[in-house]
């Protein structure tokens, strides 16, 4: 036994069991969520919460905004009405004032501002000694104007010029007695700068104090910018960017995009010889 049913939203007639019958509203899915889509708007939602719209003063424009205090604000209202006020307006932590900063972390130094402010002017000057022109060496982000007398410009890039370890040294008077006791000169005109042993390791060299380094070189995945990091930095990473922006842009295209296998940056490296370089 059955009985005759009539969909709400195309008008479609079915025949379903008595015991169906009593809550029968919709012939499909797709019926039911096109009814829906015009019937539950606002307050009609039975998941509708405007009860709960609260106003504040966003703290970078002073714009007044309506916001819903769920999830995470359910203890504190918003502070900015959009994303490009909570970039401009939010307050940045470094150092001892990061909730998450470490004192014993061996990268403690790394991430700061005047490492990145390092990066970004050797990048710009594309990895390049602006005095003696020579590449492939260790290079410095030296300050034009004084770190010591204008804190004010020691973030400033226009305030930093790429020189290589040599003509850093010369700049603020080193001794000699600090320089390379050892290694063939370099192409591109630098005076005694050594020769890299690229048999051992990709990019490397050694300091005026004998120390060895290793850089890296390249172009940023997103934008195509010039970049140059240390080659620690490069270890183990699939993909580099020149900032963190570029790094967002390539992750959200890539978020639906099928799994691939990654392509990682391993070092061959041998264990450092300090006698064997120097």
């Amino acid at each position: 036994m059955s009985v005759s049913v009539q969909c709400e939203w195309c008008g479609k007639e079915e025949r379903v069991i008595p015991a169906r019958a009593a809550k029968y509203r919709f012939c499909s899915y797709a019926c039911r969520g096109a009814w829906r889509a015009v019937n539950w708007r606002g307050g009609n939602h039975p998941n509708w919460q405007g009860d709960r719209i609260r106003e504040a003063l966003c703290q970078h424009c002073g714009k007044s905004f309506a916001f819903n205090p769920y999830g995470e604000y359910v203890n504190k209202p918003q502070q900015f009405c959009s994303p490009e006020c909570k970039k401009a307006g939010q307050k940045r932590y470094y150092g001892v004032e990061h909730p998450l900063y470490n004192p014993n972390s061996r990268r403690a130094n790394r991430r700061g501002q005047h490492a990145a402010w390092a990066r970004a002017v050797i990048s710009r000057d594309s990895a390049t000694c602006q005095h003696c022109g020579v590449t492939d060496v260790e290079l410095h982000a030296h300050h034009i104007m004084s770190f010591e007398q204008y804190p004010e410009l020691r973030c400033e890039v226009s305030n930093g010029v790429t020189l290589c370890f040599r003509c850093h040294w010369a700049v603020h008077t080193a001794s000699d007695a600090n320089g390379v006791n050892s290694g063939d000169l370099r192409p591109g005109g630098a005076e005694d700068n050594p020769e890299p042993s690229f048999g051992r390791k990709p990019v490397e060299g050694v300091t005026t104090r004998g120390r060895a380094y290793r850089r890296w070189d390249g172009n940023c995945e997103e934008c195509g910018k010039f970049i140059s990091k240390r080659w620690s930095d490069t270890v183990g990473k699939a993909h580099l960017f020149c900032s963190r922006s570029c790094a967002s842009k390539f992750q959200c295209r890539r978020q639906y995009a099928p799994k691939t296998a990654m392509a990682v940056i391993a070092s061959t490296s041998a264990p450092p010889e300090r006698d064997h370089i120097v």
